[in-house]
């Protein structure tokens, strides 16, 4: 009677462990799901920095050109 005991035993700890690992998979889905979404708005952001920075170049260059200009009108 003592194998059946600890062979039942045994087997409730694997339907517990199984269904720890179920719960575990189903929060793994669910945060892969949510950091993919994530990713659509990374993308948008992404967009948007290298857009700023084109602009940041342009207003660079800009200001050059002027402080160029107002050095050679010093001179």
């Amino acid at each position: 009677m003592d194998v059946f005991a600890a062979l039942e035993e045994r087997v409730e700890k694997l339907i517990v462990a199984h269904k720890e690992l179920q719960a575990r998979v189903a929060d793994l889905e669910e945060e892969n799901r949510r950091l993919r979404e994530g990713g659509e708005a990374s993308e948008e952001l992404s967009g948007r920095i290298a857009e700023l920075e084109t602009e940041r170049a342009e207003v660079r260059a800009r200001l050059e050109r002027l402080l160029k200009s107002v050095s050679e009108i010093e001179l």
